[in-house]
This record gives structure tokens, sequence and C-alpha cells, in this order.
């Protein structure tokens, strides 16, 4: 506080003829246009991040003084002190900005108060409070007010004097009207009937006790209930009183969210509540609870407690209420439940329906509940069971469904059961039990039931698993193995070996995705027909396989001769069946013991992007990278098929496609088959055409329309031990065979003749014609068709040498232009050479009006024609 000191008159001493001397007369000099100032920093400001708290005053000519403030040597480190000296006339008004600073310089907290009356003799009292800067909002709900600064017009006064009170408050949520309530000692108020008037006027009091100062108070309120305080004190005496600084400080009272919804609940039955409070300092809370009905808490006085209602009280209704409080006086009080409690009686089960009263593995049950309640209460339904998984639950409210299912076994000491819980909205509940007789196979000793989850049309697989057995996927169902693995194991002790597929399906939809199925220490038990071990089975089935692994899929260390061990086996072959559609896409198979991927029956099949490795060259056993037999058609493209290749008397091939009474009565032939793209690798047959009619395995009777197109084929070295290896092997009848790019001395005729082919095609007789490989065109004007193929061919449309390999070229239009660079850069030519395995030339189309152009081909005085169109 600013002192002005005693000024000393000085003048002659005056003596009188007494001797006596007059004492030298003394005052105070109080300047105009001064203020004390106090600040409180909330508490949720640091105190330790405070080094510096500054004023500034300005006048209304703009002039500015400023002067720091002082931290009060007490308890309450958040208090500052200082004043703001007179820069102006006495009795106006100027502005006061306050800024806290770090250590570093920077503002951490600011308040600014519009205007200040400064009296015309003494100082006013500034109490400021400033804060971080905040969005609306920040505290995720309401935030109380701010209370900016109070102003008293001085800051000491004696009995009767009229001291004039101002606020100054904003709401970091804009639009809001915010309430003043001012406290003062006594009945010395006088404030406006409008409680959002920020003024009051104060008449100090008479002072029996001679106290030096008092408490007085600001409360500020929003619409909302958020709540701030501010307590100073006023000084009480004549010239030199100063008020104390203690209990001055700056709250922001604790803030209850109120419930909204009301809860059911049942008399006797727990529930469990929290109150929901917030406070911007960041202080400590206490809670007290009650209820307007009759019940037990448990949490004692914290923000979270368990109600028990004891009774039902009048039209169930009952409030929950909490009320917080911090230590500096804030407080509030919520209604944070509201309950309609009521002395429940359980639901009422109808008669239940189960679909079957026994199952397999992958077979589902599907079991339905009705219910009512006595009090027509919301109802729900909770299933659960002791073996397999229950799906997603469907119903109205009244009624709840839901599909079963085990995927392999159940234990032993299992008995499969699904129970239904039916609860009202007091609590109450009713159960039903449904029981499952399991007639499939029970779980060994060294493998449980493999855990997973079942949705509506997709069974998930919830960690890795062993089985002793299959494991079958519902009919219409996804297996998504969610990148988890199923591994095959037997129990040897118990003198069992495992037989059958790993994985497979129950009913003719079923799909596979994101697995991986693998096979560990298999003893070698050759088993045949359904009992032959496969990896991914699908029967009968249409479906997807897709991203999966089959990983070592064999027995005895994968020295094993017996003919099974298939990786992915799509299979539909019964007499009269229907055909099916399956996808095997993205697959990676490896490490299995005859097949990769075998397609068999009357299956549409797309073959696509899969990696089967074969291991390379073996001595006991002829493996296959992809079979296709007995019906199969469809699309086999962008494959990576390698390391098929037999020491002994047999072929490994990379796509083998099979068919014909050759392999018995009824063996339909593959057809329409699309092998496009695939890249082949180490195999000792690359795509191995094999289908044959007749004991003497005798070409198809009629074509079988498989195209073989871009492949790229290749094999280092010749080691098949039947000494017969070939890129591409076709005795069937009418296949197309074309731009496929063949390499190495594995396939090479010239350096093993009779025993390596790039290309080994039977024909049927020695007539000779030339043909296109290729499909019509059509091309821009005056631009450059895309590749056209022309290829030898016998008169079953079989790939075939002509005696004149030259093949001339003719068009029907004028201006028509043939090359043999594709972008027609190179002089025309008239003729084209057959070349290559594949007794083909490829010729590009430069033709000018647009129209219809015939193109003619003539090889061996044999001459064909292809329309190509011309934009």
């Amino acid at each position: 506080m600013r002192r002005i000191h005693a000024v000393h008159l000085a003048g002659a001493l005056l003596l009188t003829t007494f001797g006596c001397v007059q004492e030298e007369p003394s005052f105070d000099v109080a300047p105009s246009g001064g203020a004390r100032l106090v600040v409180a920093l909330p508490r949720s400001l640091v105190a330790t991040s405070v080094a510096e708290v500054t004023s500034t005053a300005t006048n209304g000519s703009g002039k500015e003084a400023s002067s720091s403030l002082a931290l009060e040597d007490n308890a309450n480190a958040n208090l500052w002190v200082g004043e703001m000296g007179p820069v102006t006339v006495a009795g106006e008004t100027v502005g006061l900005r306050v800024d806290a600073r770090d250590a570093t310089g920077a503002v951490v907290a600011t308040v600014s108060v519009p205007t200040v009356a400064l009296p015309p003799y003494g100082d006013a009292l500034v109490v400021a409070v400033p804060q971080p800067e905040a969005a609306p909002g920040e505290a995720g709900g309401n935030t109380a007010p701010r209370i900016d600064a109070v102003v008293a017009s001085v800051f000491r006064g004696v009995p009767g004097d009229r001291v004039e009170l101002r606020a100054w408050a904003h709401d970091l949520d804009a639009g809001e009207v915010l309430a003043y309530a001012w406290s003062a000692p006594g009945d010395s108020l006088e404030c406006p009937e409008d409680p959002t008037q920020p003024t009051c006027t104060w008449t100090v009091p008479e002072n029996p006790e001679r106290k030096t100062d008092v408490v007085l108070g600001l409360s500020v309120s929003d619409p909302r209930g958020g709540v701030s305080s501010l307590s100073f004190r006023f000084a009480l005496g004549e010239v030199g009183a100063v008020a104390s600084n203690k209990d001055i400080q700056f709250n922001r009272a604790p803030f209850l969210e109120a419930a909204v919804d009301t809860q059911q609940v049942g008399v006797g039955l727990p529930i469990a509540m929290e109150a929901k409070a917030t406070d911007e300092d960041g202080d400590a809370l206490t809670y007290t609870w009650s209820a307007t009905c009759t019940g037990s808490f448990e949490g004692g006085n914290t923000s979270s407690v368990i109600f028990t209602p004891t009774e039902d009280p009048a039209e169930c209704g009952c409030q929950v209420e909490a009320r917080v409080e911090d230590a500096f006086t804030g407080a509030d009080t919520a209604i944070v439940a509201k309950l309609c409690v009521r002395r429940s009686e359980p639901p009422v089960i109808g008669p239940p329906t189960q679909s079957a009263p026994s199952a397999r593995a992958g077979e589902r049950v599907t079991f339905t509940v009705t219910a009512t309640d006595p009090r027509s209460e919301p109802l729900t339904f909770t299933w659960k069971t002791s073996a397999g998984a229950v799906g997603t639950a469907v119903g109205d409210g009244t009624t709840s469904t839901v599909d079963w299912t085990e995927l392999s076994c159940v234990p032993t000491d299992v008995a499969p059961t699904v129970e239904v819980t039916v609860t009202n909205a007091s609590g109450s509940s009713a159960r039903h039990t449904f029981t499952v007789e399991w007639t499939d196979r029970r779980c060994g000793a060294l493998a449980g039931a493999c855990a997973f989850t079942m949705a509506q049309t997709q069974v998930t697989l919830s960690a890795d698993c062993v089985t002793q057995g299959p494991v079958f996927i519902p009919d219409g169902f996804t297996f998504d193995g969610a990148a988890h693995t199923v591994t095959a194991v037997e129990d040897v002790d118990a003198g069992e070996h495992f037989q059958g597929a790993v994985l497979r399906n129950r009913g003719p939809v079923a799909s596979v995705r994101n697995v991986t199925v693998t096979a560990r220490n298999l003893s070698d038990v050759c088993d045949a027909g359904a009992a032959r071990l496969r990896g991914i089975f699908l029967e009968g089935a249409s479906g997807v396989v897709v991203d999966t692994v089959v990983t070592d899929l064999h027995q005895k260390g994968n020295l094993s001769g017996c003919q099974e061990g298939v990786a992915i086996e799509v299979r539909n072959d019964v007499v009269g069946a229907t055909p099916v559609k399956v996808d095997v896409l993205r697959n990676r198979v490896t490490g299995y013991q005859k097949g990769g991927v075998v397609v068999v029956g009357q299956v549409v099949a797309t073959v696509e992007a899969n990696i089967l490795e074969g291991g390379g060259l073996v001595d006991h056993i002829a493996r296959n990278g992809l079979q296709l037999a007995y019906g199969v058609s469809g699309r086999v493209e962008g494959n990576q098929v390698t390391g098929h290749a037999y020491t002994g008397e047999d072929t490994g091939s990379g796509i083998l496609v099979v068919g014909g009474s050759y392999y018995g009565a009824g063996r339909a032939l593959c057809h329409d088959l699309f092998i496009q793209g695939n890249e082949l690798t180490g195999n000792d047959v690359g795509v191995n055409l094999a289908q044959a009619e007749g004991a003497e395995f005798s070409a198809p009777s009629e074509p079988t329309r498989i195209q073989v197109l871009e492949n790229v084929l290749s094999n280092d070295a010749l080691t098949n031990g039947y000494v017969y290896q070939a890129a591409i092997s076709d005795s069937g009848t009418g296949n197309l065979i074309s731009l496929n790019r063949i390499s190495g001395d594995g396939y090479d005729p010239v350096a093993h003749p009779d025993e390596a082919f790039s290309v080994d095609v039977v024909t049927v007789s020695g007539e000779r014609e030339v043909a296109f490989a290729t499909p019509a065109r059509s091309v821009e004007g005056g631009t450059c068709s895309e590749a056209l193929v022309v290829q030898g061919r016998d008169v079953a449309d079989n790939l075939a040498s002509l005696v004149d390999p030259t093949v001339e070229l003719t068009a029907s239009e004028g201006g028509t232009a043939f090359h043999l660079q594709p972008d027609c850069s190179d002089a025309s030519v008239a003729s084209v050479e057959l070349a290559g395995a594949q007794r083909e030339a490829v010729f590009y189309v430069r033709a000018g009006a647009a129209g219809v152009v015939t193109v003619t081909a003539t090889g061996d005085g044999v001459s064909v024609t292809q329309d190509l169109t011309v934009r």
C-alpha cells in the first residue's frame, strides 16, 4: 500500500512567557485516482508456474501506467498484492489489465476490467482474477462463470460510509445471462431487485468489536447451475487501516450432471450409479447421497455407490440425489438417478422350441423362446452354452431365436446345453435350459474343441486350434480363421490316426478365409475315399476358399507314398450332381503330400492368384500342383506353380486336366477351361491336358475347348525318371494353345530328343489347315490393331504343323496393310511364317476407311477368314 508520510510544517518556534514549546503539527495527504489491487489466481493455475504479476492502467487519453505486484508471504501462494498509481484526473475512470507470466515471460493468465472508477480522495479496492485463455465448453459440459474483478469505491471506511460495489464477470457460453448475489456482515446491503445487475451499495456497519476488517463476498451463477464465488476483505478504520489478505479466494463450485432417463429396478435388487461431477479448480470433492425412497447405499462418500431399494414407493417413483462439495464452500446438488422401483415378478416363459434333438459337428440347431411379463415390462434375452457357440439372437421383444453349433468335438464329460435367461426391466428373471444330444466325435486326449464365435453367417476362430478330427463349417457359413492356425494331430498311444479333412463343409454352401491349416506328426497309414487326408475340403458345395495357407499337410515327414494329402480339394462328382460354383483365390499351399489344389466333378471353378509349391524333385510320390478332373469348367489364371518333379515311373504336373472314359465309366470330360497367365516352373509337365477315352487312351471324340494362353513355363533340367517332360502336353481334341512362353533345358527337344518337349500335341490325321487363334478384332481407322495369331491345325482342330509354314495374307478392302511390329512401324508384309512349338505367327493390321474388312489367311492351299471391324 502506498504511504504519504507526515508533512512537517516548519515555522518559527512560538515561545511563551511560560517557556512552553508547541509541537509540530502532522497530517496524511491522500493523492487522488489510485487503487489498492489484490490479485487472486485460480487454484487450477499451478502457483509455481507464475513468476510475475503486473498491472497496466490506461486513462481516457491512452496514457498507461504499469506496476508489478508482490507475492504475499503467507500460505496462499496464489495471492499477489500491489497498487495502481493515479493516471488520470480524480473522479474519472481507467481501464485495467492484469497479466500473470511464467519464468519465460509468457502470459499464462490475464484479465481486463473495462472501467474502474477511481475516487477523488483515497484509493479504490480492486480484486482481480486473471485466468488462462479458454474456449467455450472446455470442460466438456457447463462451465462456471468467470469472475473477472470486483471493484469497491474505497478500500477502507468507517461506520456509516457508503461503499459502491461493482462486479465484472462473463461466461464462456455466449448469451447466458448471469445472476449476482452479494454478501456482507449485518443487514447493510442495498442491491437492485434485478439479480442480473452487477452493482450493489454497502453501508459500513457499526464496529463495536473494533474489528480491523470484514469479509465481503460475491457469487455469480449461470442459468444451468454453474457457480463461481469470490471472497475479499474490506478495511475498517481511519487513515492507515489496511485489510488483511486472509481468506481472499476465488472458487468455482463443482457441477453435477443431472439424470435424464428413468431406470427400472426391482425391490431388493442393487443398482450401481455414479455422480458425474466436474470441478474446474481441480479440487478434491466429497459426496453425500440421499434417496426419496427407502433403501441403502454402499460406497460411502464417493462418486460411485450401489443403491438397493428395500421398499416400493407409491407410483414406483424414486429419486436419488447427490450433493458434492469442495473444501472452499463450493457445492452442488442434483438428482443423479431417476428410478422406477417395483416389487417385481419374474417373466413367464412359454413353450420353447428346438429344431433338432441331436447334432453332429457343424450342424446348426435353432432354439426359440417366447416370454411375457406380468407387469408388461420390456424383456431382454441372454443366451449361453456349455459347448460350442451361439449366434446373434434375433427377436421382437417377446420372442428370441438363436442358432447353436459345435464345429469339431465335445469333451467326454460334457453334455451340450443352451440356456436362455429372460430378464425384465425390474431385474427379475426366468431361465430355461435346452439339451442337445451329441452324436459325433468326442474330444481326444491331445486336443479339445476349437474356440470360436458365431455370427449370422460366419464362424470366427478365436485362437489357434489343435484337432484330432475334422472341423466342420455349418451350411451357409463362412469360416473365418482370423489369421489363426488349425493343426491336425493324432494320438498314436490310443491307436488312432488322423482321417479325413482338417476343415470341411457340412452343407451345400460354405466358404473359408484367412486361416492356416497344417498337420503335425501324422503316421504313414494310407486311407481311401472320405478318409483320405485333405487340408480344406468342399464337397458338393458352392463357396470360396480365399487368403488361406495350407502347409505341411502330409504324413511320415512328407516321405509317404500314400495317394492322399491334398492341400485344398473341391469335389462334386456324385452321379447327377448339379454344377456348383467355387472360387479358389490367393491361397498359398506348400509341403503337401500329393496335390496342391484338386477340383473334381461338376464344378465351375475360378482358380486365381494362388501359390502352389510342390517341393521340388522327389522319389516317393508324383505330385501335382493343380488338378482339374471329371467335368470341371472355368478359369485358371495368374497362379504360380512350382516344383512338381518325380524320379519314378510317372510325372508330376503343374496343371493337370483329366477326364473321359479312360479313367472309368461315366467320367466326364473337362471342357471350356481357360488357362491363362500362369507361371509354371520346375514341373515335369507344365500344363498336362491328359483327357482320353477308351482303354487305349484315345483322344476325346468331341472338342473340349480348353484354352492355354500366355502362360510362362520353364524347367532347367531333365530329371524325370519316366523320361518325359513337356511344357505343354495335349492329348485332347479342339484345344487352343497359343502365345505361351517356354524356356529351359528340361523342355528342349533339341537337347533331349524324344524325352523333352516344348509342346506335345496328339493329332488325329495328316490333313492340315490354317486357323485364327485370336478372336475377331476391332480397330480405329488408321491405327494398328491388336495382335492377330494364325496357327496350323489338323482337321480335329488340334495344334499341328503345316507342310508349308508360309501363310499368305490378303484383305477384302484396299488400303489394308499387314505388319510384324505392334506399332505397324515396319514395312508391310503379304505373308507370315508359322514358327515355334506352337506353330503360329503373330501379325498386326492397319486399315483405312471404316467398315468391315475380311482378312484371309491361306496355308497349304486352305484358306480361313476373319472379319476385322474398323471404327
